[in-house]
């Protein structure tokens, strides 16, 4: 895992972080990515620190992408360090992309760097102002094919909520065929949130569920996205304040999330976050309401809906979602259409959603949960008590 702004032994560290793990729970510190920030970066940005860093591997050779800046400026950059070996040592190869006012109206970090279904690489980018764009890249020197074009445009949102919009990141979905576009909007000091929409092609355009444009910007803003997590509380639980800036990942045959989330509204302390990610049968993907740990595999059943659960339903607004107490006994199993593969309709609502195993952290057992979506697109996090 590389990281921004964390600590070890109680000391800041430099450069970038690097943590691994063998279980995606407990993880080790194992060094730094680049000492500090690259002069040439730090010179253009007068960054205090590197952000948001991505990195892949092509032709035997790893690329990171790392953000400077300072915030709530465009005068920004991406640049690209490389190395044989994770650990490093890594070289830094200088600016790819910058921005300032005179250059641009959009903002260069965020990068996120993405393999499209003909093999061409490209890099999605972007955070507030301008909005989100993507470039292609020439992989023969890591840097955009053409330097003179900032990209196409993906998403936006507009001025009355302060163009609060960042950290893409697009994932394709070989068998659906669609490449999904998912961001954090509003603030990542309490406010966070993480939706997606979708696309037949990489550079757009992109719509939710209700067939909206992530660039429509003369309806609600907050309606546009399938919100697929914000803050929320199970009772007497952890409160999981601005999960955001998500990445995906495959291990074997699942699919993860990980993002980072506070625990106490604008605390300067955030923690790594990651939750298993699955797809409903109509296309769409939903997260665990818990984060990962491996269980063993037993065989779920339509029995295993009964019982008491607590629900919680998040919406369009940012406040902090609680949740309630639901009782599913065998008179309501009639209301739900078994769909395959631990899928079910809530016939009444027109929620589709999937069971699952996960742990259940607060009591530190193994438990059984579900996530769905409603049919306007907001996601419904359950957890048996």
């Amino acid at each position: 895992m590389f990281a921004t702004d964390t600590f070890f032994e109680g000391k800041p560290t430099q450069g970038v972080p690097i943590r691994k793990s063998t279980d995606l729970v407990h993880w080790e510190f194992v060094g730094t990515a680049l000492a500090g920030i690259p002069t040439e970066a730090g010179t253009w940005a007068n960054a205090g620190g590197l952000w948001a860093p991505e990195v892949i591997r092509h032709n035997d050779k790893y690329y990171m992408y790392y953000s400077a800046s300072t915030f709530g400026s465009t005068v920004s950059c991406i640049g690209l360090a490389t190395a044989e070996h994770l650990t490093g040592p890594w070289s830094d190869q200088g600016i790819v992309i910058k921005t300032n006012p005179n250059l641009a109206k959009h903002n260069a970090i965020d990068a996120n760097i993405i393999t499209d279904k003909d093999g061409r690489y490209w890099m999605c980018y972007g955070s507030f102002f301008g909005g989100i764009y993507i470039a292609e890249l020439n992989m023969e020197t890591g840097r955009l094919k053409n330097e003179q074009d900032y990209g196409t445009l993906l998403a936006k949102r507009p001025k009355s909520v302060d163009t609060a919009i960042e950290g893409a990141f697009i994932y394709y979905h070989e068998e659906l065929d669609y490449y999904y576009l998912f961001t954090s909007y509003d603030s990542l000091n309490d406010s966070y949130n993480v939706r997606v929409a979708r696309s037949k092609e990489i550079t757009g355009p992109y719509v939710d569920i209700n067939g909206n444009s992530m660039l429509e910007t003369n309806i609600q803003p907050d309606s546009i996205g399938v919100k697929l997590v914000g803050s929320y509380q199970f009772k007497e639980d952890i409160s999981w304040i601005g999960p955001g800036h998500n990445s995906i990942f495959t291990e074997g045959k699942k699919n993860y999330m990980v993002h980072h989330v506070r625990i106490e509204e604008r605390s300067p302390y955030h923690f790594a976050f990651i939750r298993e990610m699955f797809w409903l049968n109509n296309g769409w993907p939903v997260v665990s309401p818990e984060h990962y740990e491996e269980l063993d595999v037993y065989s779920l059943s339509d029995k295993d809906l009964l019982g008491i659960w607590e629900i919680i339903t998040f919406d369009d607004t940012t406040s902090m979602k609680e949740s309630e107490l639901f009782t599913i006994n065998e008179s309501h199993m009639k209301e739900f259409e078994p769909l395959g593969e631990h899928q079910y309709l809530h016939k009444k609502s027109g929620t589709i959603f999937i069971i699952f195993a996960c742990k259940n952290w607060k009591e530190d057992k193994e438990g059984i949960a579900f996530s769905g979506l409603t049919p306007n697109g907001n996601t419904i996090f359950g957890k048996r008590v």
